[in-house]
């Protein structure tokens, strides 16, 4: 269910969102016990971020859900830990039957757009399932042309236009009129698009549940091949939300979002190992106009998009991964 096309030691925006999901739970951890959590994802052939969780957090009730035959014979022959219940369902079909036993973390890791509205859907129903200090991730396919493509010739504000009125006519009565526009209908804006379309179904699933709301923590864009957006938040009770930030720090971490804002961008440069030496070297005392100078070369050819790298990497160099050739 969750994208395979693509090696995960080849996605290292993902790898940043995974590891910044991980220091998400440590904070979490402060005000409830996440060892005692049951973890749901879709873990793909190699299982990699149920690995990820049970090594950081000892989480010992694990469930992946995957519906290809193939992935989840894949999943079997993979299994890094006997902790980990691999069930050949539909994600659909996972959620309508679950019934919430323990404290949880899902992460529903979406990939295709055909599906938008079934995704949404599941994400409310996931959120009526859960109580409050369950926590909930979704990632969701961004990539504007996989919407509507670009026909030849065509101009920017008719393609912007005809995007959204197929958003509009795929998401139908969750979509939120009043607040995604035409002018979000491009390859950079459509995370924040869903991000509010995110919004305004996580308040649509609470209305009917008195003082419990979705608060969001953190939401990334990110781009291994197709742009994703990626939304985790908690199930809170109002009067729980003061004691929780207060203990948690969320609020003073530098990669919480926690109103619903613009989604921070994962675009991190690939370095080589000398360069990453390098950079580190000079971090966290450094801004990255003073590293790109010190650098003496540019990671694009415009010099905008490669100090926008280089700050993204200033923001995620603790939670960018190191990739290397081994022998096991």
């Amino acid at each position: 269910m969750s994208g395979a096309s693509i090696p995960y030691h080849l996605r290292q925006n993902k790898a940043i969102d995974r590891y910044a999901f991980m220091e998400l739970l440590s904070k979490i951890d402060k005000f409830c016990n996440i060892c005692e959590y049951s973890y749901i994802g879709f873990g793909g052939h190699s299982l990699e971020d149920f690995k990820y969780i049970h090594s950081y957090f000892g989480i010992s009730k694990m469930i992946s859900i995957e519906e290809d035959e193939e992935v989840y014979k894949r999943q079997q022959f993979n299994q890094p830990h006997n902790c980990i219940n691999c069930f050949r369902k539909t994600s659909s079909d996972f959620i309508n039957d679950f019934q919430r036993t323990d404290g949880t973390i899902i992460w529903l890791d979406y990939t295709k757009p055909s599906d938008l509205r079934k995704q949404i859907e599941e994400f409310q129903t996931i959120i009526n399932k859960l109580i409050p200090l369950d926590v909930i991730k979704i990632t969701l396919n961004a990539h504007a042309a996989s919407y509507l493509q670009a026909p030849p010739g065509a101009k920017s504000d008719e393609i912007q236009k005809s995007r959204l009125e197929e958003l509009r006519r795929r998401l139908g009565d969750i979509f939120p009129f009043a607040e995604v526009t035409t002018d979000m209908m491009t390859q950079k804006r459509l995370p924040e698009a869903l991000c509010l379309v995110l919004k305004f179904a996580a308040n649509l699933a609470t209305q009917g549940i008195p003082d419990v709301y979705f608060q969001p923590i953190t939401s990334f864009s990110y781009s291994d091949g197709q742009e994703m957006l990626t939304v985790t938040g908690i199930i809170l009770e109002q009067e729980q939300e003061t004691n929780f930030f207060d203990r948690t720090h969320i609020k003073e971490w530098g990669l919480s979002n926690t109103n619903w804002g613009k989604p921070q961008k994962i675009n991190v440069p690939n370095l080589t190992v000398k360069e990453r030496l390098y950079i580190d070297a000079l971090l966290p005392n450094s801004d990255a106009d003073i590293i790109q100078s010190k650098l003496g070369f540019s990671f694009d050819k415009n010099d905008k998009n490669s100090l926008e790298m280089l700050n993204t990497y200033v923001l995620f160099y603790r939670q960018s991964p190191f990739f290397s050739r081994i022998l096991i």
